[in-house]
């Protein structure tokens, strides 16, 4: 009778794990995260009920067959489209829809936005001017800005320079992409130097913006970094830009207090020895 008993009672238990195993309760349908060729940065995602809207900005030149890189769905769910798939973003709005399915229930279809990205440093400018301040720290008046050429006057044949930043050409996995970068020397046919008038060569301090052709980096915190054709030296920059007028400053290195010269304590030298920032103003042309 116990074992009759025992058996009626396990034999009418419901099984626990059933409902899970049939997936009967799965009606997620999420795009949780989403990549496409070219993008900049991360894609917005946001979901509001039926409402599902995905923007992404994107630095590619046909919004035709864009890429899909990366896809993440809820468990279970499928897509419509698959990662190396692509959609088309060249209707009037750049919008496209991807549909995702659950494993039981309705479909959700999302809508995707693609918006271009504007490169505000593509172009050609001229040098409206390149100024640093100094600073000992001291106290004592041995601070101030000027223009770099006043201070060095070998600087000024460099003031009239061509600087060049291509379209974007790529991107790295970090995040950065890139394009071609070039400063050539202007009408006077000349690159400027950075010998103080005692003889002390200052070119690490502030050639910043160098001369020659390389690559330029827009990187994912928005700084702009260049290397140079043969040198693994990088140069980066923060500053503000705008489409017709962009402003480079570069932090330099700590400076150098120890070598003040106590007996010309206002010299020009003095001045170069505690320079702590420089920036270029440029000018599209």
């Amino acid at each position: 009778m116990v074992i009759m008993l025992a058996a009626t009672l396990f034999g009418c238990q419901k099984d626990p794990l059933s409902e899970i195993n049939d997936g009967a309760w799965n009606k997620e349908r999420n795009i949780i995260n989403i990549g496409f060729a070219g993008q900049v940065g991360k894609a917005t995602i946001v979901r509001n009920g039926d409402d599902a809207t995905i923007e992404f900005v994107s630095f590619s030149d046909d919004f035709s067959a864009i890429e899909v890189t990366s896809l993440e769905l809820s468990y279970g769910a499928t897509a419509s489209v698959a990662v190396g798939g692509k959609l088309n973003f060249s209707s009037t709005d750049q919008t496209a829809t991807i549909t995702v399915q659950p494993v039981n229930g309705e479909p959700l279809t999302w809508t995707i936005k693609a918006s271009s990205f504007t490169n505000p440093y593509a172009g050609t400018w001229s040098i409206q001017n390149f100024k640093f301040k100094w600073d000992d720290w001291n106290g004592w008046g041995l601070s101030g800005e000027a223009e770099v050429a006043l201070k060095i006057l070998t600087a000024a044949p460099g003031t009239d320079d061509i600087i060049f930043f291509s379209g974007i050409e790529g991107i790295e996995t970090s995040g950065a992409f890139y394009g071609t970068y070039e400063r050539s020397s202007g009408a006077n046919g000349e690159f400027g130097a950075y010998i103080s008038p005692i003889g002390t060569d200052w070119s690490d301090k502030f050639g910043q913006l160098p001369n020659g052709k390389g690559k330029y980096y827009i990187n994912a915190d928005n700084t702009v970094s260049i290397v140079i054709e043969g040198s693994s030296k990088k140069y980066t920059s923060t500053g503000s830009t705008a489409l017709t007028s962009t402003t480079m400053t570069y932090s330099l290195i700590s400076p150098q207090t120890w070598t003040i010269n106590w007996d010309d304590y206002y010299s020009t030298e003095n001045q170069l020895k505690v320079a702590y920032q420089i920036w270029y103003s440029l000018k599209k042309q």
